[in-house]
């Protein structure tokens, strides 16, 4: 159905007071034809009067819609769609001025409170206002009610759909202009990815039994590389609830492989339809890095205060159980957010570089006692055998590790149909026996030149300044995925002298060959291919009995 048509909200307003103007008059008509003619004869005139009184009201909500779309998208959708009054032409300028002045004194009050104090006060301030007030909030000051954390989750997902809505009218303008005045721009092919997330972003998501939900977003902001929030499920009703943290590379452009995870999560597999009481929470809200400075912890340190905040102004239902999901970089990010004092009921760490390296143990995340946390390394997942960051959860102390079935490199556990994906789905909803890592902990055992790409990356990164240490692990990389598995078996006449040749290359087309001596670089290729070493009689057997793949 299309969307009824918005007219001049000036004209509407004036209409409305000669409407209230004129209603006086008409009371005294209705009072001397009573007079005249007797009330039940003039009875008809009562349905005039009840025009007359309910009409300009009528009129002032639309006008207040209409001015509040001159900014762009639908408001009168946004709002029904989240079940949100659309009567809000009751809020005058002078009282909207004064909801938008509240709201904002409460934030600066609170601006070095922490996360949950913060957030209480906005659930308070919030409590205290009619339904009008939130509606014209959210239709009004979509950028100041969309991502605030403590703020009604159905004003937040209305907020979002109309900031959604304009910065797909904005970024449709902007590609037609650069196609039509440079159509070679390489901007182009990014705009038309990020239309086509925007456009998802306004179709209904699919549930597993077939019904249409609108999109739940609790944060958009398309600055730069784009951040969001999503929620599957019924968020208010929801006693257990996931919050997935995505790692490198993640962006809006590409968010639609979040959400596939997002989905696959909170669907049960027995019966196909999304668990009861239950929600899943996709959080992209850092800047994440790319594979460049993804060896640097500043993103993790920045995004952890973030997270902090959204956890404190998660509506769930009460007593809900919050379980943390983190995967790569966002690891790194939770951990710092954990040591903060953000409150999880359970954490399960995936694919991580590492918990930062000031962790030694889980008593080191300063969770609350009793808290459990897992961790998952799937074989060839190269991210976690760097330890970029400190030690691999999967083999800290006081952290049981999972097993992944038939995941495999950096990318899988969220696959469908597979041990990893169900050993989440009971942590997230308790339903359940989880299926706990039984292979042989070392490294030599689970992936060939694990041990390698570990010894190389530590013995090179304590060369080299911080700052530094992106540019390297983008040097590094081919080097570490490029191995010859010969090494390990001394089979590669002349090796150690191709690859010390082949790293110093590497090293000076990235500007680094001025941080180490031939001598250094070949002292750590052997320690490097030492490690290759120790996987020589596990390659033999496999080789000889499995006929494994190295």
């Amino acid at each position: 159905m299309e969307p009824e048509r918005l007219v001049d909200p000036d004209e509407l307003e004036q209409l409305a007071k000669l409407l209230t103007d004129r209603r006086q008059l008409a009371e005294q008509y209705y009072a001397r034809a009573g007079q005249l003619i007797g009330q039940a004869s003039a009875g008809p005139m009562v349905n005039v009067l009840r025009w007359a009184t309910n009409t300009p009201a009528d009129l002032l909500n639309r006008a207040s819609i209409a001015r509040a779309a001159e900014k762009g998208g639908d408001p009168l959708i946004a709002l029904t769609t989240f079940g949100l009054t659309t009567s809000i032409g009751s809020v005058s300028a002078k009282e909207g001025t004064r909801l938008r002045a509240g709201l904002k004194a409460v934030l600066d009050k609170n601006k070095t409170a922490t996360p949950e104090e913060r957030a209480a006060a906005v659930r308070t301030y919030f409590a205290k206002l009619k339904a009008d007030e939130r509606s014209w909030l959210a239709a009004n000051q979509p950028a100041l009610v969309g991502g605030l954390d403590g703020a009604p989750s159905n004003v937040r997902f209305a907020a979002n759909k109309l900031l959604i809505e304009r910065d797909l009218a904005h970024e449709q303008r902007e590609l037609a202009t650069l196609k039509a005045t440079d159509p070679k721009n390489p901007q182009i092919p990014l705009l038309e990815k990020r239309l086509a997330r925007l456009t998802e972003f306004q179709q209904p998501r699919i549930t597993g039994d077939g019904q249409s939900k609108p999109r739940q977003f609790l944060l958009f902001d398309p600055a730069n590389d784009g951040r969001v929030a999503e929620v599957f499920g019924d968020l208010g009703k929801a006693t257990h609830v996931a919050v997935m943290v995505p790692g490198i590379t993640n962006r809006l452009d590409n968010y639609d492989d979040i959400a596939k995870d997002g989905q696959w999560l909170i669907r049960d597999p027995k019966s196909g339809k999304d668990f009861a009481n239950t929600a899943v929470v996709t959080w992209l809200g850092y800047d994440t890095p790319e594979l460049g400075d993804s060896v640097l912890p500043d993103k993790a340190q920045a995004g952890a205060g973030d997270l902090h905040s959204f956890r404190a102004g998660l509506q769930a239902a009460d007593n809900a159980k919050v379980s943390l999901f983190a995967h790569s970089y966002g690891t790194l990010l939770s951990s710092k957010a954990l040591q903060q004092g953000t409150d999880f009921d359970a954490v399960v760490f995936m694919g991580s570089p590492g918990l930062g390296h000031n962790v030694e143990s889980v008593a080191d995340l300063k969770l609350q006692p009793g808290t459990p946390v897992f961790a998952m390394r799937a074989p060839g997942d190269w991210v976690s055998y760097t330890e970029a960051h400190g030690k691999d959860p999967a083999e800290l102390a006081g952290i049981q590790r999972l097993a992944t079935g038939r995941s495999f490199g950096h990318s899988q556990y969220y696959m469908d149909q597979n041990v990893a994906l169900r050993n989440l789905q009971v942590v997230l909803t308790g339903d359940g026996t989880k299926q706990a890592f039984t292979g042989s902990p070392a490294l030599v055992d689970e992936r060939f030149g694990a041990g390698f790409a570990r010894m190389l990356v530590k013995e090179m990164q304590s060369r080299v300044p911080q700052w530094k240490s992106g540019v390297l692990g983008a040097a590094l990389e081919p080097i570490i995925k490029n191995v010859d598995p010969k090494l390990a078996l001394g089979a590669v006449a002349g090796g150690n002298e191709a690859m010390v040749a082949t790293t110093i290359l590497a090293l000076k087309q990235s500007g680094l060959d001025g941080y180490f001596t031939k001598e250094d670089i070949a002292e750590i290729i052997g320690k490097s291919i030492g490690e290759l070493s120790k996987e020589a009689p596990r390659m033999l057997k496999a080789r000889t009995e499995r006929g494994w793949l190295l």
